[in-house]
């Protein structure tokens, strides 16, 4: 599949537009030149994992021959069309999966790459510190959950939920109050404010992707 000509910022000015427009989705992307379905996908994936999921991804993600295996099952048994199985199994588009029906109804092995590690699919144990780090290194390193999951040997649903749980409640939130952590509510404000402090520094990385949106949203405020 051919690379976006898009950034993500765009994807989520040309989204927000749309959503202005009062168009429908057809006739928008008619207009602007953009292929069927692509705002539907857009959508989704940042519904999914925010502006994080408009990125292109750098590298090819590669696949379990069980994971690939559940997603063509499921869409064979009705479960969910092509891009509704892609956004629940974490996949970015709906060519992994029609790929690999494709194969299996053609009795073509689902094997996956020998080259890399495979992403987890069986979540583990983490420490608070590594929780941190690893939602750091989605959005301060601008790395993908798949890429994420299989750097920190982390389920992909782990490495989302984290990183959303941060978003949603600071790095306070990724404190696991089921085992032999300290709670929240024993931290000393000392600790939360170094949370902050540091949280802050993560997100200065992400300040002027924002006020690029920033200043696009406003352009298209103005014309609207």
């Amino acid at each position: 599949m051919p690379r976006s000509k898009h950034t993500a910022e765009e994807k989520l000015a040309i989204l927000t537009e749309y959503q202005q427009s009062g168009l429908s989705c057809q006739t928008f992307e008619r207009q602007h030149h953009i292929a069927s379905h692509t705002l539907e996908r857009w959508h989704a994936r940042y519904e999914r994992d925010g502006l994080n999921g408009l990125t292109e991804a750098r590298t090819n993600n590669h696949y379990s021959e069980l994971l690939k295996l559940e997603v063509v099952q499921a869409f064979l048994n009705g479960e969910g069309s092509a891009l509704d199985l892609a956004i629940k199994y974490g996949l970015r588009g709906t060519t992994q999966v029609k790929d690999w029906v494709s194969k299996y109804n053609g009795d073509k092995p689902l094997t996956a790459s020998p080259s890399r590690k495979q992403v987890p699919t069986m979540s583990r144990k983490t420490t608070f510190d590594e929780r941190i780090e690893i939602v750091e290194y989605v959005t301060k390193g601008k790395h993908s959950y798949t890429e994420t999951a299989e750097h920190f040997q982390v389920s992909y649903q782990q490495a989302r939920s984290w990183v959303l749980k941060a978003r949603n409640g600071g790095y306070e939130a990724l404190v696991d109050n089921r085992g032999h952590h300290k709670d929240v509510s024993d931290m000393t404000e000392v600790d939360k404010l170094k949370l902050e402090v540091r949280q802050l520094k993560a997100e200065l990385a992400d300040k002027e992707l924002v006020e690029s949106f920033a200043k696009k949203l406003l352009e298209l405020q103005r014309k609207g």
